[in-house]
C-alpha cells in the first residue's frame, strides 16, 4: 500500500509519525512522508522517503516567538491559517498523487480535502485525546471552552475550506473541526497515561504511543558526567517557544545550588546555553530511550512525547507546561502519583523548580507508581497496535 504521511507540527508530532512510517515500511508499505522542512534529518535517517511541505516550524518559534506574559506564545492568525490550509488543499495532491492512504498529524485542516481530490481514505493520528471534545460529565467551563473552540474554527476556515472543495467539485463540509478529525481518530498514546473516554464528541480507537528506537547512543560527554558520580535530574522543554532565554542558565545554577544535584539540560528549540560545570551538563538532542533510565527524574513541560518516554524509564516526573495538552499532562502526572503538582510554566522560579525536584527524589511513592507505570507500558507496543489497524482497516 502505497501512504502518504503528511505533518504540520512540532517535532513531538513529527517524532512519533516517523516511528509509524518505518514500522510501516517493514510491514512492506511504500512510505512518503511531508513534513516542515526542518525535519528531513530525522527522516531520512530512518529509511523514509521525504518531501519538505509546509513551513519551518521551528523558525516560526525561534524567530518569532512571540510576546505574552511568561515569554511563551505560537499564534497564526486566521490570515495564516488560510494560508496553510490553502496550500495542503492545492499543493498537497500533486506531491502525493498515487498515495492508496493519507494519515495525518497537526495543524492538518486541509487535508482531508486534499484526500478527497485524490478519492482516498484519511485518518488523523493524535497523540493526546483532548482534540476529541468533551463529554456530558466534563466541568461546565470545558465544555464551554471546547465549543467555543470549535465555534471559532468554524468562523474562519469552514466557509474558505469549502470555497477550495467547490472549485475541486467536491460537496461542501458541515464542520471544520469534523472534517479535520475524520472518520475515525486513531489516538496513539498510552491509556495508562491518557485515556480516551467513551463518550466525546468524536469516534476514535486508540492504540498507543508510537516510539521511535534510537540509532544513537550517548555522546562520550554524557556518559562521562553521568558515570562522575550520582544519577543527575532531567531539565528540557522541548520545541516550545521562549523568550528570553539567556536568564535560564541563572536560574539553573540557583536550582544546582538549592538542591545540591546534578543536571543535564537540554538546549532544545529555545537554545538554552550555559557553563557546563561540575553539577550540570547542556546537551542537544539526545536519545530518550538511551539517557532517561539513567536519571533520577525529570523535569518537563510535559509534553506528551516525553511523557511516555519518561514513564517507560520509571522515573519520577514533574511538568512545568506551556499551552494545550501539557496542561491536562500535568494534571495526568499529579493523578497517577508519578510527580509533583506543579505551576504554569510563565511562574516557574528557581524554587518552584528546586521544590519539585527535591519531592520527586524524596517521595517514595512517586518512584513505586512511575515503576509500576513503566511494568506495564513494557508491555503495550503502540506501534504494532497502530500498524495492526490500520492494515486491518485499509490493505486491500
Amino acid at each position: 500500500m502505497k501512504i502518504a504521511c503528511v505533518i504540520l507540527g512540532t517535532r513531538g508530532d513529527v517524532q512519533p509519525m516517523v516511528a509509524l512510517a518505518t514500522g510501516l515500511i517493514k510491514r512492506g508499505h511504500e512510505v512518503t512522508i511531508c513534513a516542515p522542512p526542518e525535519n528531513e534529518r530525522l527522516v531520512t535517517n530512518n529509511g523514509c522517503r521525504f518531501i519538505p511541505f509546509g513551513p519551518s516550524i521551528q523558525k516560526e518559534i525561534t524567530e518569532n516567538p512571540g510576546g505574552q506574559k511568561g515569554g511563551v506564545a505560537v499564534s497564526i492568525s486566521p490570515k495564516q491559517g488560510r494560508k496553510l490550509v490553502g496550500d495542503q488543499i492545492n499543493l498537497l495532491p500533486g506531491l502525493i498523487s498515487g498515495s492508496e492512504l493519507v494519515l495525518a498529524a497537526g495543524i492538518v485542516l486541509g487535508v482531508q480535502t486534499a484526500a478527497d481530490i485524490l478519492k482516498v481514505p484519511y485518518r488523523l493520528v493524535a497523540f493526546y485525546p483532548i482534540l476529541l471534545g468533551t463529554t456530558k460529565d466534563d466541568p461546565l467551563k470545558n465544555r464551554i471552552l471546547f465549543r467555543l473552540g470549535r465555534s471559532m474554527i468554524n468562523m474562519f476556515m469552514k466557509g474558505f475550506i469549502n470555497k477550495l472543495r467547490k472549485q475541486s467539485g467536491l460537496p461542501p463540509i458541515k464542520d471544520a473541526w469534523s472534517h479535520w478529525l475524520g472518520d475515525k481518530v486513531i489516538v496513539a498514546c498510552d491509556k495508562e497515561l491518557h485515556p480516551a473516554r467513551e463518550g466525546v464528541a468524536f469516534p476514535f480507537i486508540q492504540t498507543g504511543f508510537m516510539l521511535l528506537p534510537s540509532k544513537n547512543e550517548l555522546p562520550v560527554r554524557v556518559e562521562e558526567f553521568l558515570r562522575s558520580g550520582d544519577p543527575p535530574v532531567y531539565i528540557g522543554f522541548g520545541s516550545n517557544p521562549i523568550t528570553g532565554t539567556g536568564k535560564y542558565s541563572e536560574l539553573f545554577a540557583e536550582v544546582l545550588a538549592k538542591t545540591k544535584k546534578r543536571y543535564i539540560i537540554s538546549k532544545g528549540w529555545a537554545g538554552f546555553s550555559g557553563t557546563d560545570t561540575e553539577g550540570i551538563l547542556y546537551v542537544d538532542d539526545i536519545p530518550f530511550d538511551k539517557l532517561f533510565p539513567r536519571m533520577a527524574a525529570a523535569i518537563y513541560h510535559g509534553g506528551t512525547g516525553t511523557m511516555a518516554a519518561i514513564a517507560r524509564a520509571g522515573i519520577p516526573q514533574a511538568a512545568f507546561p506551556f499551552m494545550g495538552d501539557q496542561f491536562s499532562n500535568q494534571k495526568q502526572i499529579v493523578r497517577l502519583g508519578l510527580g509533583p503538582d506543579t505551576c504554569g510554566f510563565k511562574d516557574m522560579t528557581a524554587d518552584s523548580i528546586s521544590a519539585a525536584v527535591l519531592d520527586c527524589l524524596t517521595n517514595a511513592h512517586y518512584k513505586q507508581n512511575a515503576n509500576e507505570t513503566a511494568r506495564k507500558l513494557k508491555e503495550r507496543d503502540g506501534l504494532a497496535m497502530t500498524i495492526d489497524h490500520i492494515e486491518r482497516k485499509f490493505s486491500k
